[in-house]
């Protein structure tokens, strides 16, 4: 059946993904071909899954697990606890948080400390021997809080998110009656995954906290996942529980924002109580958070935050004779770089017009693939969770800054996906 071919495609191009991005990926290719190749494959593991949405599921026989069953689960859970734990140790204990190895870490701390000092935490820094305008929506930094207050590194915070999407996702895959095999592969490929990252890239966890907005998208996807549940339960409950999760991403990193409107617009047309309450309680979510404690004061800061960033990115695409994430093998940037003619300003501007061309093209594909199935509809959440994997391949892949780290959230993406392919409809 066609759904087989689709999911054994996925899982191929998902190991193929991770390989790309760990350290084998420019043994086989160069780094602008390994950008485009992980580009298709990113948009052909969203299209699989959106195809497949629309295909009857194999009937594939399962039974109740039994602690015999569950307990290598276990063993390997805790297994790839320990070694994940092990290989993130490692690599901070010689990394220092130095603001001129990155200054992503150090402007965190700034923040929290300014908070714990009741001072305002989006003024101008100027720690660190230039100006900085505070860039993070208020859960890329607040859930460091802790580490301010009680003295330890900020980085096992982003470890301890991630770790528990990580339990979250293989226990669901426990509880939902799968077949041995995608037992083991939901169980192992979490952990696979980010010792092959650890191993095969420069300081992503040592320098980065993107782990964290990993952890935030898969505890996303797997609501995604529950979306039948939510449709038909309590509406203004289950909104709380949806916003809260969309809020997570929402208010950290923000890259699924061109794809909501397609989420908000499958949502209302199947529970238009759900949608409404879920939109509530978003807003007043984002109200709460970002709104009334830091926006008011300063209206302008966030704007200001993002000419940074943008003069920022400029200053990194003229650097000239150094090594550059716009040549990792990770996204197209690069190309423009090259390739597309005027100053570097005028390149620049193109690959960011490009990134929100194609972004949106791939929305309105989507929901036009949709709207012209949707009677005939499977499984909702495998083709919502395809449709913002396909979205991703094009956000993330004509980035204007394609860092190897920012490439976990999709990938760590992909490997929670795995549950709506596996999973039979009504269980878990």
């Amino acid at each position: 059946m066609r759904y087989g071919l689709y999911r054994s495609l996925f899982v191929l191009f998902l190991f193929a993904e991770i390989l790309l991005i760990s350290s084998q990926r420019l043994r086989y290719m160069g780094q602008r071909e390994n950008a485009i190749v992980l580009l298709i494959m990113a948009t052909l593991m969203g299209a699989f899954a959106m195809l497949a949405a629309f295909e009857k599921r194999p009937i594939e026989v399962s039974r109740p697990l039994t602690g015999h069953d569950l307990w290598p689960m276990r063993i390997i859970t805790l297994v790839g606890i320990g070694l994940a734990i092990f290989h993130f140790k490692r690599e901070i204990s010689v990394i220092p948080i130095d603001h001129r190895i990155s200054d992503i870490i150090p402007t965190i701390e700034v923040m929290n400390q300014r908070l714990l000092a009741g001072q305002y935490p989006y003024a101008l820094i100027q720690d660190f021997g230039y100006d900085l305008s505070p860039t993070y929506l208020p859960l890329m930094w607040l859930p460091y809080f802790p580490a301010a207050l009680f003295q330890f590194d900020d980085r096992w915070v982003a470890f301890s998110i991630w770790a528990i999407a990580a339990l979250l996702v293989i226990r669901r895959g426990h509880q939902a009656g799968l077949s041995a095999p995608a037992r083991w592969l939901v169980t192992a490929l979490p952990f696979m995954h980010f010792i092959f990252i650890e191993e095969g890239t420069s300081a992503t966890f040592g320098n980065t906290v993107e782990l964290m907005i990993a952890g935030f998208y898969m505890m996303f996807a797997l609501q995604l996942d529950r979306i039948r549940e939510y449709l038909q339960g309590n509406a203004w409950r289950n909104g709380a529980i949806l916003a809260f999760f969309l809020l997570l991403c929402l208010l950290s990193r923000y890259s699924f924002l061109l794809w909501l409107p397609l989420c908000c617009l499958i949502v209302w047309m199947e529970n238009r109580k759900l949608f409404l309450a879920t939109a509530v309680w978003t807003f007043v979510g984002v109200l709460v958070v970002f709104i009334f404690p830091f926006l008011l004061r300063d209206p302008m800061v966030y704007l200001k935050g993002l000419q940074y960033y943008s003069v920022a990115a400029l200053a990194g695409w003229a650097q000239e004779g150094q090594p550059s994430p716009l040549y990792d093998g990770m996204g197209v940037a690069g190309i423009f770089r090259d390739k597309v003619q005027g100053d570097m300003a005028l390149r620049l501007a193109a690959v960011q017009r490009w990134q929100l061309v194609v972004s949106l093209l791939a929305v309105g594909l989507s929901a036009a693939y949709w709207w012209r199935n949707r009677a005939r509809m499977q499984h909702l959440p495998l083709f919502l969770l395809g449709s913002l994997k396909f979205y991703f391949a094009f956000f993330y892949g004509f980035i204007q800054m394609p860092y190897v780290y920012l490439m976990l959230t999709p990938c760590f993406f992909s490997v929670a996906m795995l549950l709506a392919w596996y999973r039979q409809e009504g269980k878990g």
